[in-house]
């Protein structure tokens, strides 16, 4: 009859070989010399325990080893002045350092000025004067054919403007500058009259040429206005017929059908006195006015 192991003997044969290595281990490390203090070695710290400062008793040997790492900070002659450290001063101060030179070349101190000029939200040599500000051009459109007869008409009502032609017929525009570098809220939203007293007067005026009247078109522009980058801004339009201001139009219907550089004008892509062939009403005389105002009531060659 075959006997079969049971399982207290395969227990009993586990510990054994367990026992067996154990003891193997034991026999290789008895011939392993460790010594007690490993901070010689490059690279390796002294082991937790009995070798690593664990004193007998449970006492830590902190104290000592601290000593000793003092002893030998002070042997390698190192300090705390010796150790690179950045080294900060205050933007007025300059950059000299104590003896009154500056470890900077003058380039590198020209870029570092040129880099302070470019965070800044002014130019190098602006003043509060001429930092940006918000912008209103007015564009009033006529039907009159000769931007110079339209100048003449404007120097005789004594109306300042510049008058620039356009395929479209010649119209008038005005420039005003905001004390503010920003919109009020209420034009924003719409609460507040967005048509400078001038520019109504001057559309009111120049209504009164023709029996289609005129058209006020007044766009407000302004540069980085907070989480907007570049040129932004809002167009309204007016009709104004026999001096009297009438309903709101839809700006963008009637700069469709507009010459480019009315649009061009209005936006502030160019300037009224750059374009070709403007004209300012105030640098007319009375004499020249006069012609100037009866070439523009003539018809067109058909």
């Amino acid at each position: 009859m075959d006997q079969f192991p049971r399982p207290d003997e395969d227990r009993d044969d586990g510990q054994d070989r367990r026992r067996d290595l154990d003891a193997e281990f034991a026999a290789l490390m008895d011939d392993v010399d460790i010594p007690d203090d490993l901070s010689t070695f490059d690279g390796l710290a002294a082991p937790e325990g009995a070798r690593g400062g664990q004193a007998p008793g449970g006492a830590t040997k902190a104290t000592t080893a601290s000593a000793a790492d003092a002893e030998e900070t002070e042997q390698a002659g190192v300090s705390p002045e010796d150790v690179p450290h950045n080294t900060y001063h205050p933007l007025d101060a300059g950059t000299e350092t104590d003896d009154g030179s500056s470890p900077l070349t003058e380039a590198q101190e020209a870029q570092i000025a040129a880099a302070a000029d470019s965070l800044s939200s002014y130019g190098p040599g602006d003043s509060d004067e001429q930092a940006p500000k918000a912008v209103k051009v007015a564009v009033v459109t006529t039907p009159l054919n000769r931007a110079d007869g339209l100048a003449g008409m404007c120097a005789l009502m004594d109306l300042d403007c510049t008058v620039v032609p356009s395929s479209s017929g010649a119209f008038a525009v005005k420039q005003f500058v905001s004390a503010h570098s920003d919109w009020d809220v209420a034009e924003l939203l719409g609460g507040s009259d967005s048509e400078p007293a001038e520019a109504a007067e001057l559309a009111a005026q120049l209504s009164r040429l023709s029996r289609a009247g005129a058209v006020l078109m007044t766009a407000d522009l302004a540069t980085d206005v907070g989480i907007e980058s570049g040129l932004s801004g809002t167009i309204t339009a007016r009709h104004f017929t026999n001096g009297q201001p009438g309903e709101e139009a839809s700006a963008g219907l009637l700069l469709a059908s507009m010459d480019q550089v009315v649009e061009d004008v209005l936006l502030g892509v160019i300037d009224a006195d750059d374009v070709p062939g403007a004209v300012k009403s105030s640098e007319i005389k009375a004499p020249r006015a006069m012609r100037w105002f009866g070439r523009g009531l003539r018809r067109p060659p058909q």
